[in-house]
Protein backbone atom coordinates (compact mmCIF):
# COMPACT_ATOMS: atom_id res chain seq x y z
CA UNK A 1 0.00 0.00 0.00
CA UNK A 2 2.69 2.02 0.98
CA UNK A 3 4.31 1.95 -2.43
CA UNK A 4 1.62 2.62 -4.15
CA UNK A 5 0.57 5.35 -2.35
CA UNK A 6 4.40 6.74 -2.86
CA UNK A 7 4.09 6.03 -6.81
CA UNK A 8 0.97 7.97 -6.57
CA UNK A 9 2.35 11.05 -5.33
CA UNK A 10 4.94 11.14 -7.29
CA UNK A 11 2.88 11.05 -10.51
CA UNK A 12 1.32 13.68 -9.07
CA UNK A 13 4.21 15.76 -8.33
CA UNK A 14 5.36 14.69 -11.97
CA UNK A 15 2.07 15.60 -13.37
CA UNK A 16 2.12 19.17 -11.19
CA UNK A 17 5.71 19.93 -12.45
CA UNK A 18 4.52 19.52 -15.85
CA UNK A 19 1.21 21.49 -15.52
CA UNK A 20 4.01 24.22 -14.47
CA UNK A 21 6.01 24.65 -17.17
CA UNK A 22 5.28 27.63 -20.18
CA UNK A 23 3.31 26.29 -23.01
CA UNK A 24 5.60 28.09 -26.33
CA UNK A 25 4.59 28.33 -29.47
CA UNK A 26 6.91 29.08 -31.84
CA UNK A 27 6.36 30.51 -35.62
CA UNK A 28 9.44 29.04 -37.19
CA UNK A 29 11.95 26.30 -36.69
CA UNK A 30 15.04 28.39 -35.49
CA UNK A 31 13.58 30.40 -33.00
CA UNK A 32 11.85 26.95 -31.12
CA UNK A 33 15.01 25.81 -31.27
CA UNK A 34 16.37 29.26 -29.17
CA UNK A 35 13.92 29.06 -26.91
CA UNK A 36 14.22 25.45 -25.72
CA UNK A 37 17.93 25.85 -25.13
CA UNK A 38 16.96 29.42 -23.20
CA UNK A 39 13.82 27.57 -20.87
CA UNK A 40 15.39 24.33 -21.01
CA UNK A 41 12.91 22.42 -17.98
CA UNK A 42 10.29 25.11 -17.70
CA UNK A 43 9.19 25.28 -20.77
CA UNK A 44 7.28 23.16 -23.87
CA UNK A 45 7.78 24.32 -27.21
CA UNK A 46 5.59 23.39 -30.14
CA UNK A 47 6.16 24.88 -33.85
CA UNK A 48 4.06 25.95 -37.28
CA UNK A 49 6.15 26.36 -39.63
CA UNK A 50 8.11 22.80 -41.16
CA UNK A 51 11.08 25.10 -42.55
CA UNK A 52 10.92 23.58 -45.72
CA UNK A 53 8.19 26.10 -46.53
CA UNK A 54 8.06 30.05 -47.95
CA UNK A 55 6.95 31.98 -44.37
CA UNK A 56 5.30 33.91 -46.80
CA UNK A 57 2.95 30.63 -47.89
CA UNK A 58 2.69 28.31 -44.71
CA UNK A 59 0.17 26.28 -44.87
CA UNK A 60 -2.03 26.49 -42.27
CA UNK A 61 -3.64 23.47 -39.99
CA UNK A 62 -6.62 23.31 -37.53
CA UNK A 63 -4.16 22.06 -35.09
CA UNK A 64 -1.77 25.26 -35.56
CA UNK A 65 -5.51 26.98 -33.70
CA UNK A 66 -5.25 24.53 -30.59
CA UNK A 67 -1.79 25.11 -29.94
CA UNK A 68 -2.19 28.76 -29.72
CA UNK A 69 -5.41 28.92 -27.97
CA UNK A 70 -3.76 26.55 -25.13
CA UNK A 71 -0.34 28.55 -25.03
CA UNK A 72 0.93 30.93 -22.96
CA UNK A 73 3.13 32.61 -25.43
CA UNK A 74 3.83 32.68 -29.03
CA UNK A 75 7.78 33.34 -30.75
CA UNK A 76 7.74 35.19 -33.49
CA UNK A 77 10.34 36.97 -35.79
CA UNK A 78 7.70 39.69 -36.02
CA UNK A 79 8.19 42.82 -38.89
CA UNK A 80 4.96 41.32 -40.56
CA UNK A 81 6.78 38.70 -41.98
CA UNK A 82 4.69 35.81 -40.85
CA UNK A 83 1.26 38.43 -41.99
CA UNK A 84 0.16 35.40 -44.40
CA UNK A 85 -0.78 32.79 -41.50
CA UNK A 86 0.11 34.46 -37.93
CA UNK A 87 -2.92 36.94 -37.69
CA UNK A 88 -5.54 34.91 -39.06
CA UNK A 89 -4.92 31.58 -36.84
CA UNK A 90 -4.49 34.04 -33.97
CA UNK A 91 -8.01 35.77 -34.28
CA UNK A 92 -9.24 31.80 -34.84
CA UNK A 93 -7.44 30.94 -31.85
CA UNK A 94 -8.86 33.70 -29.51
CA UNK A 95 -6.47 33.57 -26.91
CA UNK A 96 -6.37 36.83 -24.38
CA UNK A 97 -2.74 36.79 -24.36
CA UNK A 98 -2.21 36.98 -27.72
CA UNK A 99 -4.14 38.90 -30.51
CA UNK A 100 -3.24 39.83 -34.02
CA UNK A 101 -2.42 44.25 -33.69
CA UNK A 102 -5.23 45.40 -36.68
CA UNK A 103 -2.27 48.16 -37.94
CA UNK A 104 0.86 45.96 -38.00
CA UNK A 105 -0.28 42.57 -38.31
CA UNK A 106 2.16 41.68 -35.68
CA UNK A 107 0.85 40.19 -32.28
CA UNK A 108 -0.31 42.14 -29.53
CA UNK A 109 -0.57 41.00 -25.94
CA UNK A 110 0.89 39.73 -23.26
CA UNK A 111 2.04 36.55 -24.12
CA UNK A 112 3.73 38.02 -27.21
CA UNK A 113 7.86 37.42 -27.97
CA UNK A 114 8.68 39.76 -30.77
CA UNK A 115 11.96 38.67 -31.93
CA UNK A 116 12.51 41.71 -34.12
CA UNK A 117 13.04 44.30 -30.96
CA UNK A 118 16.32 45.93 -30.91
CA UNK A 119 17.31 44.73 -34.25
CA UNK A 120 18.85 47.00 -37.00
CA UNK A 121 16.37 46.85 -39.65
CA UNK A 122 17.57 46.58 -43.42
CA UNK A 123 15.41 48.12 -46.36
CA UNK A 124 13.17 50.43 -44.80
CA UNK A 125 10.73 50.97 -47.59
CA UNK A 126 10.93 55.20 -48.47
CA UNK A 127 7.11 54.67 -49.75
CA UNK A 128 4.70 51.98 -50.41
CA UNK A 129 2.81 51.06 -53.31
CA UNK A 130 1.33 48.31 -54.61
CA UNK A 131 3.30 48.11 -57.56
CA UNK A 132 6.11 47.54 -56.21
CA UNK A 133 5.42 44.22 -55.04
CA UNK A 134 4.78 42.29 -51.69
CA UNK A 135 6.88 45.20 -49.37
CA UNK A 136 6.89 45.11 -45.92
CA UNK A 137 6.30 48.14 -44.39
CA UNK A 138 8.60 48.19 -41.52
CA UNK A 139 11.49 47.03 -43.57
CA UNK A 140 13.49 43.61 -44.16
CA UNK A 141 11.72 41.05 -42.16
CA UNK A 142 14.45 38.25 -43.13
CA UNK A 143 17.04 39.06 -40.16
CA UNK A 144 16.99 35.29 -39.01
CA UNK A 145 18.97 34.65 -42.12
CA UNK A 146 21.69 36.88 -40.61
CA UNK A 147 23.78 34.72 -38.38
CA UNK A 148 24.60 37.89 -36.27
CA UNK A 149 21.02 38.42 -35.16
CA UNK A 150 20.94 34.90 -33.22
CA UNK A 151 22.52 37.07 -29.89
CA UNK A 152 19.32 40.31 -30.21
CA UNK A 153 17.17 37.05 -30.81
CA UNK A 154 18.34 34.70 -27.85
CA UNK A 155 18.30 37.82 -25.60
CA UNK A 156 14.86 39.03 -26.47
CA UNK A 157 13.30 35.22 -26.08
CA UNK A 158 15.66 35.14 -22.64
CA UNK A 159 13.62 38.99 -21.71
CA UNK A 160 10.16 37.74 -22.66
CA UNK A 161 10.34 34.30 -20.54
CA UNK A 162 11.47 35.96 -17.14
CA UNK A 163 8.88 38.93 -18.34
CA UNK A 164 6.19 35.83 -18.31
CA UNK A 165 7.95 33.58 -15.69
CA UNK A 166 9.48 35.96 -13.20
CA UNK A 167 10.09 32.73 -10.98
CA UNK A 168 12.52 31.23 -13.34
CA UNK A 169 14.01 34.21 -14.42
CA UNK A 170 17.24 33.44 -12.84
CA UNK A 171 17.11 30.43 -14.63
CA UNK A 172 16.75 32.22 -17.83
CA UNK A 173 19.52 34.46 -17.59
CA UNK A 174 22.29 31.20 -17.04
CA UNK A 175 20.57 29.09 -19.71
CA UNK A 176 21.30 32.69 -22.09
CA UNK A 177 24.69 33.03 -20.70
CA UNK A 178 25.38 29.44 -22.33
CA UNK A 179 24.04 29.63 -24.99
CA UNK A 180 26.08 32.81 -25.55
CA UNK A 181 29.16 31.03 -25.15
CA UNK A 182 28.36 28.76 -27.32
CA UNK A 183 27.21 31.07 -30.09
CA UNK A 184 29.84 34.19 -30.43
CA UNK A 185 32.97 31.83 -30.87
CA UNK A 186 31.01 30.50 -33.41
CA UNK A 187 30.41 34.10 -34.83
CA UNK A 188 34.20 34.64 -34.41
CA UNK A 189 34.90 31.91 -36.53
CA UNK A 190 32.19 32.28 -38.94
CA UNK A 191 33.58 36.36 -39.70
CA UNK A 192 36.79 34.59 -40.30
CA UNK A 193 35.27 32.67 -43.36
CA UNK A 194 33.54 35.08 -45.00
CA UNK A 195 36.21 36.89 -45.43
CA UNK A 196 37.11 36.36 -48.78
CA UNK A 197 33.66 36.74 -49.98
CA UNK A 198 33.61 40.60 -49.38
CA UNK A 199 32.73 42.53 -52.16
CA UNK A 200 32.04 39.71 -54.55
CA UNK A 201 28.16 40.34 -56.55
CA UNK A 202 25.46 38.10 -56.28
CA UNK A 203 21.83 38.05 -56.95
CA UNK A 204 19.05 36.10 -54.81
CA UNK A 205 15.53 34.60 -55.67
CA UNK A 206 13.76 36.95 -53.44
CA UNK A 207 14.40 39.87 -51.79
CA UNK A 208 15.62 38.08 -47.89
CA UNK A 209 18.92 38.03 -48.15
CA UNK A 210 20.31 41.62 -46.82
CA UNK A 211 20.88 40.26 -43.45
CA UNK A 212 23.15 37.54 -45.21
CA UNK A 213 24.70 39.69 -47.60
CA UNK A 214 25.23 42.68 -44.47
CA UNK A 215 27.29 39.77 -42.41
CA UNK A 216 29.52 38.40 -45.23
CA UNK A 217 29.98 41.20 -47.60
CA UNK A 218 28.32 40.09 -50.76
CA UNK A 219 26.90 42.80 -52.65
CA UNK A 220 22.95 41.79 -53.62
CA UNK A 221 22.88 43.57 -56.90
CA UNK A 222 18.99 42.51 -57.94
CA UNK A 223 16.84 39.89 -57.33
CA UNK A 224 15.14 36.76 -59.76
CA UNK A 225 11.72 37.85 -59.06
CA UNK A 226 10.76 41.22 -61.06
CA UNK A 227 9.92 42.50 -57.67
CA UNK A 228 8.96 40.70 -54.44
CA UNK A 229 6.36 38.50 -54.85
CA UNK A 230 6.46 38.71 -58.65
CA UNK A 231 7.64 36.34 -60.80
CA UNK A 232 10.25 38.04 -62.99
CA UNK A 233 9.24 38.56 -66.75
CA UNK A 234 11.26 37.50 -69.93
CA UNK A 235 12.06 41.40 -69.87
CA UNK A 236 13.51 40.90 -66.81
CA UNK A 237 15.25 38.39 -67.45
CA UNK A 238 17.02 39.20 -70.45
CA UNK A 239 17.83 42.72 -68.08
CA UNK A 240 19.23 40.80 -65.14
CA UNK A 241 21.62 38.44 -67.23
CA UNK A 242 22.80 42.01 -69.29
CA UNK A 243 23.70 43.03 -65.74
CA UNK A 244 24.66 39.98 -64.15
CA UNK A 245 27.62 39.38 -66.89
CA UNK A 246 28.78 43.79 -66.71
CA UNK A 247 28.91 43.35 -63.09
CA UNK A 248 30.66 39.74 -63.32
CA UNK A 249 28.14 38.64 -60.93
CA UNK A 250 29.67 35.81 -59.07
CA UNK A 251 27.20 34.03 -56.94
CA UNK A 252 23.59 33.48 -57.76
CA UNK A 253 21.49 32.33 -54.44
CA UNK A 254 18.39 30.45 -54.87
CA UNK A 255 16.70 29.96 -51.74
CA UNK A 256 15.70 26.43 -50.87
CA UNK A 257 12.04 26.66 -51.52
CA UNK A 258 12.14 27.98 -54.80
CA UNK A 259 12.51 25.71 -58.09
CA UNK A 260 16.19 25.30 -59.49
CA UNK A 261 14.93 25.75 -62.77
CA UNK A 262 15.41 29.50 -63.19
CA UNK A 263 19.00 30.02 -61.55
CA UNK A 264 19.99 27.19 -63.19
CA UNK A 265 19.35 28.90 -66.58
CA UNK A 266 21.35 31.61 -65.10
CA UNK A 267 23.81 30.35 -64.36
CA UNK A 268 24.60 29.06 -67.73
CA UNK A 269 23.97 32.34 -69.15
CA UNK A 270 26.74 34.44 -66.99
CA UNK A 271 28.88 31.76 -65.76
CA UNK A 272 28.01 32.67 -61.76
CA UNK A 273 27.57 29.64 -59.23
CA UNK A 274 24.23 28.64 -57.89
CA UNK A 275 24.62 28.32 -53.88
CA UNK A 276 21.22 27.02 -52.17
CA UNK A 277 20.50 28.62 -48.78
CA UNK A 278 17.66 27.87 -46.34
CA UNK A 279 15.63 30.34 -44.63
CA UNK A 280 14.60 28.91 -41.73
CA UNK A 281 15.96 25.97 -39.60
CA UNK A 282 15.40 22.58 -41.14
CA UNK A 283 14.84 23.19 -44.56
CA UNK A 284 18.03 21.43 -45.36
CA UNK A 285 19.44 18.44 -44.14
CA UNK A 286 21.23 18.48 -40.58
CA UNK A 287 19.99 21.96 -39.86
CA UNK A 288 17.50 21.58 -37.15
CA UNK A 289 19.01 24.43 -34.83
CA UNK A 290 20.17 28.33 -35.52
CA UNK A 291 23.45 27.36 -35.78
CA UNK A 292 23.93 24.39 -37.60
CA UNK A 293 21.03 26.53 -40.29
CA UNK A 294 23.77 29.51 -40.36
CA UNK A 295 26.87 27.63 -40.87
CA UNK A 296 25.54 25.69 -43.64
CA UNK A 297 24.41 28.53 -45.49
CA UNK A 298 27.89 30.10 -45.05
CA UNK A 299 29.17 26.96 -46.60
CA UNK A 300 26.97 26.63 -49.08
CA UNK A 301 27.91 30.58 -50.33
CA UNK A 302 31.60 29.63 -49.90
CA UNK A 303 31.32 26.66 -52.12
CA UNK A 304 29.86 28.52 -54.87
CA UNK A 305 32.35 30.95 -54.94
CA UNK A 306 35.28 28.45 -54.58
CA UNK A 307 36.14 28.86 -51.42
CA UNK A 308 36.73 26.62 -48.11
CA UNK A 309 36.18 27.81 -44.48
CA UNK A 310 39.47 29.67 -43.08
Amino acid sequence: MRKLAFAAALLLALQSSAAAKLRVVATVPELADITRRIGGDHVTVDGLAKGTEDIHQIVMKPSFVSKLNRADAIVLIGLSVEHAFLPGLLDVARNPAMRPDPDTLNCAGPGCIDCSAGIRVLNKPQSLSRAQGDLHAQGNPHYNIGPDSGPRIARNIEAGLARLDPAHAADYEKNLKTYLAELEPKLAEWRKWVAPLKGLKAVSYHNDMAYLGDFTGLEFIDTVELKPGIPPTPTHLASLVKRMKELKVAIIVREQQFDMKLPSWLADQTGAKVAVVATMANALPGTDTFVKFSEANLRSLLKAAGKEPQ
